[in-house]
């Protein structure tokens, strides 16, 4: 019995330890399948990028957080991910103004509170009185208000009018700052102020503005279904991304000279699951331009395929020439600080890598990501050190379990047929007789 349950205990040790020596043995890239080279123009040192191409894309996590950058000599870079879409966004800041004065013959200034968490401000949208002008502008931040810093100078709003239309810009920017207190001042236009202007209102804003990067690519035109959309005749194409990538749009070339057809877009990786993507109208009038028509999803799709489904109604189906599918690329950015020891490799795959949060992704978030030095990538390849994670414990040895439960149970018999032998050779004791020698029993009075 002891022998028995040595041998399971000794089997189940060493296939437990077994995934232990194994990642102990792994190197620092070992977990990652893939990897790209990624080609420098330069090692100098300096701020470079990438865009992820589709092949890393679709062997990597939806999040991108498997990435890894390493030099030849095992060292880790990190880096900074960045999704150009293009962004104008704004939040106005709750402000209060007060201590609204003239400054000398020339101009007008009031200062502004946007209270002690009102975070990050970059822009003032600034109300004067008058029109046809052309006013210079500074702009000061403090947060005690006493020792004010200049934000911005130099700057100018300006207002005209003719013929009914008018033409105005009264925003002004500024780098981000935090500060709680601002200073507008406004100049007179030495031309056609004859006093300073009333400066009636000011609002503080945060405005994001960042210009897209588009990854784009062709796929081939397939053959169309003919069916029904609702009763009605319909054309449909299911359309091969080529890669499980993100989708935010397509753009097809049309040659038809005019028409105006509704359009749905589903993403049917799933056929039990399908889902629209987006839904709207083609259309082109004749004489018109014949431009690419762009189509653009409700929210950015990951998938491999989608349908594009036109309901032509009584009209022939319409000749479509050309797809291209986009969405914003995936900017990877990174810093050298000395000459990389090449090659540098962009390693990917690993899916169960957790996200490294590097500092430098938060220490770029106040850069500007078109700044880079535009770096390439070489063709997937497999990589040599790559150790699979081993298999759980009842894949590699699927023929343990019914060992231990057979050992298991023949130890259990085991026991009980000791208990039952033991049980069976001792000795039952023999009560002492409750009756006293020479009294008759009860059956014994009876016979009487």
């Amino acid at each position: 019995m002891k022998k028995l349950a040595s041998i399971a205990f000794f089997v189940i040790a060493a296939s437990t330890l077994t995934p232990i020596i194994t990642s102990s043995a792994q190197t620092q890239t070992s977990a990652w399948p893939f990897f790209v080279d990624v080609i420098l123009r330069s090692g100098a040192p300096g701020t470079y990028d990438l865009i992820v191409p589709l092949q890393v894309l679709d062997k990597s996590r939806e999040d991108l957080a498997d990435l890894r950058l390493f030099e030849a000599n095992g060292a880790e870079i990190p880096y900074a991910l960045v999704i150009r879409k293009e962004l104008d966004e704004q939040r106005v800041i709750e402000a209060r103004l007060f201590n609204q004065v003239r400054v000398g013959p020339g101009a007008s200034e009031v200062s502004v509170d946007v209270g002690e968490n009102a975070g990050e401000h970059n822009e003032v949208e600034i109300a004067t009185t008058g029109t046809n002008f052309r006013r210079r502008v500074e702009i000061e931040g403090t947060d005690s208000g006493n020792d004010w810093r200049t934000l911005k100078t130099g700057s100018v709003i300006f207002s005209f009018e003719s013929r009914n239309k008018a033409v105005e810009a009264n925003r002004v920017s500024y780098p981000a700052s935090r500060y709680r207190y601002l200073r507008v001042r406004v100049f007179a236009d030495e031309l056609t102020d004859q006093k300073p202007p009333d400066i009636t209102g000011v609002k503080v804003i945060m405005a994001v503005r960042q210009k897209g990067e588009m990854n784009e690519w062709n796929v081939a035109v397939p053959s169309y279904q003919l069916l029904r959309n609702q009763g009605a005749p319909a054309s449909a194409w299911t359309i091969d991304l080529g890669f499980r990538v993100p989708c935010y749009q397509l753009t097809l070339e049309v040659e038809d000279e005019s028409f105006s057809r509704p359009f749905q877009i589903e993403a049917v990786d799933d056929p039990q699951n399908i889902r629209l993507a987006a839904s709207g109208e083609l259309t082109r009038r004749i004489g018109e331009e014949r431009r690419p028509l762009v189509m653009t999803l409700d929210n950015e799709e990951q998938l491999r395929k989608l349908r594009l489904l036109i309901t032509d109604y009584s009209n022939q189906t319409l000749s479509i020439s050309s797809i291209k599918i986009g969405a914003p690329a995936r900017q990877l950015v990174f810093e050298l600080k000395r000459a990389p020891v090449q090659p540098l490799r962009l390693f990917f795959g690993n899916l169960k890598a957790t996200a490294p949060h590097y500092d430098f992704e938060k220490e770029f978030a106040a850069r500007s990501a078109t700044a880079a030095i535009r770096t390439s990538v070489g063709a997937v390849a497999g990589n040599p050190e790559y150790k699979p994670e081993p298999l759980p414990l009842t894949e590699r040895i699927p023929w343990l379990i019914y060992v231990v439960l057979a050992a298991s149970s023949v130890a259990l018999a085991i026991i009980l047929i000791k208990l039952a032998r033991t049980t069976l050779r001792t000795d039952p004791q023999h009560p002492e007789s409750t009756f006293q020698k020479g009294t008759p029993s009860s059956d014994e009075r009876d016979c009487r």
